[in-house]
């Protein structure tokens, strides 16, 4: 059995092969094999994760094929994945007897240095692999030089370096997929979108450019523009999976549901839905205020992943807006079990109980919710506002205080006016609201959220009045 062309349509059948090699183990001697087939065997027990048998059939393989460079760059590769480095160099060594202008033998030898840790090394070993490489391997070695640069997290150069490959290979898929997590991590993204606008307009069917384009506008909070560039991604590539997510999440956040919910359903035309096309689809109908379809596709959602706790936290919030508090409680709690030191689990808890009458475990989840994030003004506010339906102003005055321990905010200065004027503290309240006012005008509606009945108290509407003239 023979194999004349390795990648060909006249390589043998793989289980064949593998059956005959085995049997020729088992009576005590391999028989002659084409250099091809010996290869093919050790990708199969390579894939197999069993490398020592792939070093073997390699092993084989030199006795009857003494001068076969790919033998030796594949006993290199086979070594360094035992980090049986020494072995490897020794291995190459002799390749490069036989060819020392085989491009593979340099690209193999900087992938050991680079697993070495050497980087100047690896570097060095590619400056010579490009004297043999022609456009397309030039790209190649580019790309490799740039997996050096991110490891020495020198994201600037790793960036540099893909340029060149996609300057060498315009269509290169691997460069571009790799450039946007290089531009992230080098937190440049106003040179991203620079750089992939340029790119567009050269090559402007570049699906992967658009995607990349797309994640920049997203970290700037350019949600429009974020989306419209999704959008170009599934004109180009309707089977480009990862856009429909992005493009469904930013239409989410657009507020355009029904769209949202057009391209949702598209994706299942072409893809296999899963338990993040069940969570967008529940947040368009919760958001559509829908809360039944919200709760029968967050549900669905389940099946597969509560995304540490946040589905069950949704279904809560769709019980709440039905007035279904018994069963948001059960939800939250599903949602705290799985992730105890999640402070909106705990904030929807408190504020849960506080609907339910339960006051003892609503202070207890207020101050959890604090202790995990006490810079979180909305909490604060929370349990002052909780602590003032209570009618406990002293604990809430002492709460405002610790609060500014953490948080410099003019809601907090609005806050303690509420508090001392609904506890009778008039003369102190309007001092503390007069000041607010003069601070910060605009922010008195955050006064009137705090503390609603106060809206019927004729001298704080004047107070209010006052600063509004002047």
């Amino acid at each position: 059995m023979e194999a004349h062309d390795y990648n060909g349509e006249h390589q043998p059948d793989l289980k064949l092969l593998v059956k005959r090699y085995e049997d020729m183990l088992l009576e005590g001697g391999i028989t002659f094999l084409e250099a091809d087939s010996f290869l093919m065997l050790s990708d199969y027990y390579e894939d197999e994760s069993n490398f020592n048998l792939a070093l073997d059939v390699i092993r084989h393989a030199i006795q009857q094929h003494p001068f076969s460079t790919s033998l030796f760059i594949r006993k290199a590769q086979l070594l360094s994945e035992q980090e049986k480095y020494d072995l490897a160099f020794n291995a190459l060594d002799m390749a490069v007897l036989y060819s020392p202008s085989e491009l593979d033998i340099y690209l193999t030898k900087a992938d050991i240095y680079l697993r070495m840790l050497q980087h100047e090394k690896a570097l060095q070993v590619l400056s010579i692999a490009k004297e043999y490489a022609g456009v397309i391997d030039l790209a190649d070695i580019h790309i490799l030089e740039s997996t050096i640069y991110e490891t020495k997290k020198n994201y600037s150069k790793a960036i540099e370096c893909l340029k060149c490959a996609l300057s060498k290979d315009a269509s290169n898929d691997i460069a571009l997929s790799r450039l946007w997590g290089l531009y992230d991590l080098a937190q440049e993204y106003g040179n991203a979108i620079a750089f992939h606008k340029d790119f567009i307009n050269e090559n402007p069917y570049s699906y992967w450019a658009w995607f990349n384009l797309g994640h920049a506008y997203l970290n700037l909070e350019m949600i429009e523009n974020a989306a419209e560039a999704f959008d170009y991604v599934i004109v180009i590539n309707d089977r480009f999976e990862p856009a429909y997510h992005y493009y469904s999440d930013c239409l989410i956040g657009l507020g355009k549901y029904d769209l949202a919910l057009r391209y949702l359903n598209e994706y299942q035309d072409f893809f296999k839905a899963d338990a993040q096309v069940w969570y967008y689809m529940g947040q368009c109908y919760e958001f559509k205020s829908e809360y039944k379809k919200a709760i029968y596709f967050y549900t669905k959602a389940l099946d597969t992943n509560n995304f540490g706790g946040r589905i069950y936290h949704c279904i809560g919030n769709c019980y709440i807006m039905q007035n279904l508090w018994d069963l948001a409680e059960k939800s939250f709690l599903q949602a705290y079990k799985i992730d105890k030191f999640n402070e909106e689990f705990c904030l929807s808890l408190a504020d849960t109980y506080d609907a339910l009458g339960d006051s003892e475990k609503a202070h207890d989840f207020y101050h959890k919710a604090l202790a995990i994030a006490p810079k979180e003004i909305s909490i604060w506010i929370h349990y002052i506002e909780f602590l003032m339906d209570e009618e406990c102003y002293s604990v809430a005055i002492e709460m405002l205080a610790e609060a500014k321990e953490y948080i410099d905010d003019i809601i907090l200065d609005y806050a303690l006016a509420a508090v001392l004027l609904e506890s009778g503290q008039r003369q102190e309240g309007f001092i503390v609201l007069g000041r607010a006012l003069n601070d910060n005008y605009k922010a008195h509606k955050h006064f009137f959220q705090i503390s609603p009945k106060l809206k019927e108290d004729a001298s704080v509407a004047s107070l209010i009045m006052h600063y509004h003239e002047e």
